[in-house]
C-alpha cells in the first residue's frame, strides 16, 4: 500500500472511530418533575429503555412542572419532556396556563398511560367527601406546576366548588404540597396517584385515603368544560397505588411524552420504537406503566404528532 493510501485509510479509520464515538456519547435530555412525582418515574423509566437499547444516553433532567419543561423542549433545550396532555394541548393552543405564551413547537410523541390526580388526606381524617373540604387548609397555586392548579379547579367545580371555599396555602409544585400534608400544614393536598412522593406519605402519616369524584353524566360534563380533553375514571385498588381502598372516582387524562421541532426525526423515531417494543420492561420500572399498551399510543387527542413518531406508527399500522 502507498503512503497516500494508508494516509487515506488512516483518516477513513479515524473518523468512523470518531463518529462511533459521538453516537456512543450522545447526550439526550429528558425534563420532568422533580423526584418523587408520577412524571419524574415516567421519564425514569423511558430513559432506562432508552439508554440500555440504544446509542443514546438519556438523562431525566428535573425542572418543574410543564409550565416550566415544555418551553424548555419548545426551544430546543432540551429534546423530550413528559406531561398531561392537557397541558401540552394548551400549549400548542396558547391558551390556559400557556395564554399569551404559545409553544408551538412542541409536538406529542406517544401516549403513555392515564394520569390520574385527585385530593387526598389522612386515612383516619373525617372529610370523607369533596365537599367536606370546605373551609379546610388545602395545598394551591401550583406556581411551577399549573397544571395542577387547574385540574383543582375542574375537581371541585365537579362539587359545585372553587377555590375560594377552601384555606389555600399556595406551594409551588405538587411535592412540596405532599411535604407541607406530611408536615402538618394542610389537611389535604393534590397530587398524582402512583407518585414515590404519596407512598412516602403514606408511611409518614400511617396512611393516606382519595376523595371520590362522582362518576355520573353530569358530573363527566363539568369536569370537561374545566379541562378538555380529561375525565372521570373509576380506579380499583392495586398493588403500589396507595390512598385506593375501594373503587374510588379519579381525574383522569392521557400523559404523553413529547418533543420538539429542534429534536431530530430519527431520534424520535428511535425513542418511540424503543418505547413500542419496551412495554414490559417500562411496567418493571414505574408503576405508572401498570396500564401501558402499545396499541393505545398513537390515539386522536386533538393534539399535534412529531414527524418522527408519525413515520413509526404509519410503518406499523397504527396511523394511516
Amino acid at each position: 500500500m502507498t503512503l497516500r493510501l494508508k494516509t487515506t485509510a488512516l483518516l477513513a479509520a479515524a473518523l468512523a472511530l470518531g463518529t462511533a464515538f459521538s453516537a456512543a456519547a450522545q447526550t439526550v435530555g429528558i425534563a420532568s418533575n422533580p423526584q418523587g412525582s408520577a412524571a419524574y418515574a415516567t421519564a425514569a423509566a423511558i430513559a432506562k429503555v432508552v439508554s440500555e437499547n440504544s446509542s443514546m444516553r438519556m438523562r431525566v433532567i428535573p425542572q418543574g412542572g410543564p409550565v416550566v419543561t415544555i418551553p424548555l423542549v419548545n426551544t430546543g433545550e432540551m429534546e423530550f419532556s413528559v406531561s398531561n396532555s392537557m397541558s401540552l394541548f394548551f400549549a400548542q393552543k396558547g391558551a390556559a396556563m400557556f395564554k399569551d405564551n404559545p409553544q408551538p413547537g412542541v409536538k406529542m410523541v406517544a401516549s403513555l398511560y392515564n394520569l390520574n390526580v385527585g385530593f387526598f388526606v389522612k386515612a383516619d381524617s373525617d372529610i370523607l367527601t369533596l365537599e367536606d373540604l370546605k373551609g379546610k387548609r388545602v395545598s394551591s397555586e401550583f406556581t411551577k406546576q399549573r397544571v395542577l392548579h387547574t385540574m383543582q379547579e375542574a375537581i371541585l367545580a365537579t362539587a359545585g366548588m372553587t377555590l375560594d371555599d377552601v384555606q389555600g396555602v399556595p406551594v409551588p409544585s405538587g411535592d412540596r404540597g405532599v411535604e407541607d400534608f406530611v408536615a402538618g400544614n394542610v389537611d389535604a393536598g393534590l397530587f398524582s396517584l402512583g407518585s414515590g412522593a404519596l407512598l412516602q406519605a403514606d408511611a409518614s402519616v400511617g396512611g393516606i385515603r382519595f376523595l371520590p369524584i362522582a362518576t355520573d353524566d353530569a358530573t363527566q360534563a363539568v369536569l370537561v368544560a374545566k379541562a378538555p380533553g380529561s375525565y372521570i375514571e373509576t380506579v380499583a385498588p392495586a398493588e403500589g397505588l396507595v390512598g385506593i381502598t375501594e373503587p374510588t372516582g379519579m381525574f383522569a387524562g392521557p400523559f404523553v411524552i413529547l418533543a420538539g421541532d429542534n429534536t431530530p426525526e430519527d431520534m424520535v423515531y428511535e425513542v418511540t420504537k424503543l418505547i413500542h417494543g419496551n412495554a414490559e420492561t417500562l411496567k418493571a420500572a414505574a408503576p405508572q406503566f401498570a396500564q401501558f399498551n402499545p396499541a393505545n399510543m398513537a390515539p386522536d387527542l386533538k393534539i399535534e404528532m412529531h414527524p418522527g413518531a408519525i413515520r413509526f406508527y404509519r410503518e406499523i399500522g397504527l396511523l394511516p
